[in-house]
């Protein structure tokens, strides 16, 4: 009826051949909330289910200590991997060392990430 509030789709779209075609499909508000719930009552709202890891429970000064030491473990392992294979073990050594040294200091601010274990 003239007047009365109406929800209008377009679809534009090209064809295979650089053709055009488009399609105007026009609803009247109540049938869009109709559909609408249609489809919810079809397909019930799940909620997401994140599958990464979940945050550790610790303050933000802690948090703040994990950062630090994980920085300064990643410097050390950047060192580690320019290192030629065999060209200086004595330094290879050390830095290892100084990287089991920040494990321990990780263990008092929420544990050692299971990468840190894998690598050494």
């Amino acid at each position: 009826m003239p007047g009365e509030a109406m929800v209008v789709l377009f679809f534009w779209n090209k064809g295979l051949e650089g053709r055009k075609w488009n399609v105007q499909i026009c609803f009247h508000p109540q049938h869009w909330l109709d559909q609408g719930m249609d489809y919810l009552n079809r397909n019930p709202y799940t909620p997401h289910r994140s599958t990464g890891r979940k945050p550790i429970a610790i303050d933000t000064e802690s948090k703040r200590k994990r950062f630090l030491i994980t920085r300064r473990y990643h410097a050390f392992l950047q060192r580690l991997n320019k290192l030629d294979d065999g060209s200086d073990p004595l330094k290879a050594l050390r830095i290892e060392s100084q990287m089991v040294e920040l494990m321990s200091e990780m263990l008092t601010v929420g544990g050692v990430p299971k990468k840190w274990l894998e690598r050494l």
